[in-house]
């Protein structure tokens, strides 16, 4: 009786269970892995996921049907990444904070085949740093540069990405010698007619 079968499946489960449950509830937290840990690495984490938050905006933003793209569309997103990212409307009479990324809709009233509106982003230097032209090409496709109207210009010129067959964006970014990894300053959102 005492090593029946049924003793010994019981046996069996109780001690793979209690195992199982040691394994899950192992943290890692172990002397080793913390190592020489500083704050830049986590605030690097941070900006970068802010980066892919604002990615993700502009995403959601460009691919708004036409008939939604509005003002009004635009601050009912603002509402949903307003706990994630610093965002705020562009008003003449109140000056913006350093920190905020500052948005202003426009509107074309000209008739013909044109940009109908428009969207622009005016990035913070705190974001500027971890967003870069690359982000926006793996994000969203090849970009297309500018051509120059005049000669050589000190500031770099913007490039541009189709997003679709209506909506294009126009990125500009700092001066460097490497423009994949320029720091953006500012987006555009183009829908045309």
């Amino acid at each position: 009786m005492r090593n029946s079968p049924i003793t010994l499946k019981v046996l069996y489960y109780t001690v793979s269970a209690f195992i199982f449950s040691c394994f899950l509830s192992c943290k890692g937290d172990h002397a080793q892995s913390q190592g020489n840990r500083t704050a830049y690495p986590e605030v690097k984490e941070i900006k970068s996921s802010r980066a892919q938050i604002f990615l993700a905006y502009l995403d959601a933003l460009v691919k708004l049907p036409d008939a939604k793209f509005s003002e009004a569309e635009l601050r009912s997103i603002n509402k949903k990444y307003a706990s994630q990212l610093p965002l705020v409307m562009y008003d003449s009479t109140q000056e913006q904070s350093r920190q905020d990324i500052v948005i202003h809709y426009y509107k074309n009233n000209q008739f013909g085949p044109v940009m109908e509106s428009g969207i622009r982003f005016l990035v913070p230097e705190t974001l500027t740093d971890s967003l870069v032209v690359s982000d926006f090409t793996r994000y969203f496709g090849n970009v297309e540069d500018e051509k120059p109207l005049i000669g050589i210009t000190e500031q770099p010129l913007p490039v541009h990405i189709q997003v679709s067959s209506d909506r294009e964006m126009k990125i500009t970014f700092k001066n460097n010698v490497n423009k994949e990894q320029a720091g953006v300053t500012m987006v555009d959102i183009f829908n045309y007619r």
